[in-house]
C-alpha cells in the first residue's frame, strides 16, 4: 500500500507546527510523502523551505500549483458577489483563494503537477491542523481492511443549537437540486439509505443539511478512476458550484460517497480528541488569499 498526504497551504506562520505535529504523532511510523501545495510563490524560498523542513527526516515536497476562475462564469455570478449573509459578513472578495483552494482539493486528483496517481490511498490534512497524542493505528491500514473506499478522521454533524447555520445554508446554495437532478439523471441508486429516502422528500432541501459530512479524508485512489467519480467532479465542475455558490471539498466529497457507500468509515479521530482541526489556528486565523484576485 502506497501512501501520501496532501497539505493545500497559505498559513506560512502555521506550517510547520502543523508538519512537526503530524512527524511526531503518525508520520514517523510510516513517512509517507507529504505534500506541500500552494498558490503563488509563498514557499518558493529554498530559505524558508528548510526554515521548515529543519531536521526533519519526514520526506516533504513543496508543489507551485496553478489556478484560474473559469472563463464561463461571469463576475457577478461569483460567490463573493452574491447577495447573502455569509457574503456580506464573511466573505470578501479578497477571500477568493478559497474558492480556488475547494477547486483544487475537490479536483487533486490528475489536477496539474499532481502525481497522486502513483498512489493507492491519500490523505488530507489542513495546514492549522495538528494531534494531542499519537494515533494509535494507522487509518491507512484500517481502511484498506474493509470494504470501504473512503474514510475520513471526522464525519459528523457541525450545528448550531441543534440545526444548520445561516453559514450552511448560505453556502450549499442550490446543491441538493443538482446532487439530485444528478442521481436521478444517471439513474443512480445511492448505497446510503438515507441519500436515497432524500430523493422522494419534497422537504429534502432542509433535511439534507443534517448529514453527516466529513473531513479530512482517507480515500483509495480507485475512486477517482472510476466512471462515476469523473462524471460527478466534470459535473460540479460544469456548473461552476464551487465559484458561484463556494460548494466546498466537504460536502462535494460526502454527497459521492453516500452515493457509493451505506456510509463514510469514521475513525473517529477528531471525535475523540487525537487529531485537533484547528489546534495552531491561534497562529494564523484566516489562510490569506490569493495575490491576483483578478485570475
Amino acid at each position: 500500500m502506497k501512501a501520501c498526504i496532501n497539505i493545500i497551504s497559505s498559513r506560512t506562520k502555521c506550517i510547520k507546527y502543523c508538519l512537526d505535529s503530524l512527524w511526531e504523532n503518525y508520520n514517523k511510523d510510516h513517512n509517507y510523502t507529504v505534500f506541500v501545495y500552494y498558490f503563488d510563490d509563498i514557499y518558493d524560498s529554498p530559505i524558508l523551505q528548510n526554515s521548515i523542513v529543519g531536521e526533519s527526516k519526514q520526506d516533504i515536497k513543496f508543489v507551485n500549483i496553478e489556478y484560474k476562475t473559469p472563463e464561463f462564469i461571469a463576475k457577478e455570478e461569483l460567490y463573493y458577489n452574491r447577495d447573502l449573509w455569509y457574503v456580506k459578513n464573511r466573505f470578501s472578495k479578497n477571500r477568493k483563494g478559497y474558492l480556488h483552494m475547494c477547486h483544487f482539493t475537490s479536483n487533486m486528483y490528475g489536477y496539474p503537477d499532481t502525481e497522486l496517481d502513483k498512489y493507492d490511498y491519500i490523505i488530507t490534512h489542513d495546514d492549522e491542523a495538528g494531534y494531542s497524542r499519537p494515533i494509535k493505528q494507522n487509518p491507512v491500514e484500517i481502511l484498506s481492511k474493509t470494504e470501504y473506499k473512503i474514510g475520513a478522521y471526522f464525519v459528523g454533524q457541525r450545528l448550531k443549537d441543534g440545526h444548520p447555520h445561516q453559514g450552511h445554508r448560505d453556502t450549499r446554495v442550490g446543491l441538493w437540486d443538482f446532487t439530485r437532478d444528478f442521481i436521478l439523471s444517471n439513474s443512480i441508486e445511492p448505497k446510503s439509505e438515507l441519500l436515497k429516502s432524500l430523493l422522494s422528500n419534497d422537504k429534502a432541501e432542509g433535511f439534507y443539511h443534517y448529514l453527516k459530512w466529513c473531513d479530512t479524508y482517507v480515500i483509495k485512489t480507485e475512486v477517482f478512476r472510476s466512471e462515476l467519480w469523473q462524471k460527478w467532479i466534470a459535473a460540479v465542475n460544469d456548473s461552476g458550484g464551487i465559484y458561484k455558490y463556494r460548494w466546498g471539498d466537504n460536502e462535494i466529497i460526502t454527497l459521492f460517497a453516500y452515493m457509493i457507500q451505506d456510509r463514510i468509515f469514521n475513525f473517529n479521530l477528531v471525535s475523540d480528541g487525537t487529531h485537533v482541526q484547528n489546534k495552531f489556528r491561534h497562529i494564523q486565523d484566516y489562510a490569506p488569499g490569493v495575490k491576483d484576485l483578478n485570475k
